[in-house]
């Protein structure tokens, strides 16, 4: 975990809309009940911005007095020490400490990938549906003026994703496996507590952007892990059913 010093001023948290990783984040920092400052950047802006505001090009970031920090498992970890209660990860002694940590980690670097590849290759064959994510009240711009460049944003954030639609297809094929084992963690208490855990956050926010993209909605209504969602506000956007390729789906399961 990073240093212990406490902070002096609100958090300031950099976002960009719609971002799974952003709002595990921003579910922590209201169930801490930690004042912060919410910054939203245009999708694409925190390349060239990042490096300046928080020390990254990816979000979230955040600033912490002159403390940078960079991605959702490292501002979470701050986030806990800056406010113990109530707690995001069981006592190092509890049997479960490990096991939430590598849920976490399980839940950052392999699952949230997913739905942003996914996402990504629906935005290039649709890219209107972009604008459903953002708040207009928070753009710098009007939607009207930056319509025009949806198409070439979409085609950018799949460039840098690594959105191909071979790895999207394969992203979308080993979903269900996926989604057995966070019904397992679920099935033994693991997540899925009344009180979110870290874990719970990393993937709930996860599975709340996958269901937002209606061709994968299927794959997941009736499983523990939609229930996942359930720690966060519902979320503004959709990307309409028949937009990915109906041959890269698998069977919704029985």
């Amino acid at each position: 975990m990073l240093g212990a010093t406490m902070a002096t001023s609100a958090p300031k948290l950099y976002v960009v809309p719609a971002s799974h990783p952003c709002a595990a984040v921003e579910a922590a920092l209201e169930l801490k009940r930690l004042d912060y400052k919410r910054v939203e950047l245009l999708p694409l802006s925190q390349l060239l911005v990042g490096p300046l505001l928080y020390g990254g090009v990816t979000v979230p970031g955040m600033r912490v007095d002159s403390e940078r920090l960079l991605g959702s498992r490292a501002i979470m970890h701050r986030i806990e020490e800056l406010a113990p209660e109530p707690p995001l990860l069981p006592a190092p002694g509890d049997p479960r400490y490990a096991r939430v940590l590598e849920a976490e980690r399980w839940g950052d670097e392999v699952f949230q990938p997913v739905p942003r590849r996914l996402i990504d290759a629906a935005f290039v064959r649709n890219p209107r549906s972009m604008e459903s994510y953002a708040d207009p009240d928070s753009l710098p711009l009007p939607v009207s003026v930056l319509r025009p460049t949806q198409p070439l944003i979409a085609r950018a954030m799949a460039l840098r994703n690594k959105a191909r639609d071979d790895s999207a297809r394969a992203d979308l094929l080993g979903l269900p496996a996926q989604l057995e084992r966070i019904d397992g963690w679920i099935a033994e208490g693991l997540l899925g507590g009344e009180q979110p855990n870290a874990a719970d956050l990393q993937i709930g926010s996860t599975i709340r952007l996958l269901m937002s993209i209606g061709d994968v909605r299927p794959l997941i209504e009736g499983r523990p892990a939609a229930r996942l969602t359930r720690y966060f506000p519902p979320l503004r956007g959709e990307v309409p059913a028949g937009t990915l390729p109906r041959e890269w789906q698998p069977e919704p399961a029985g």
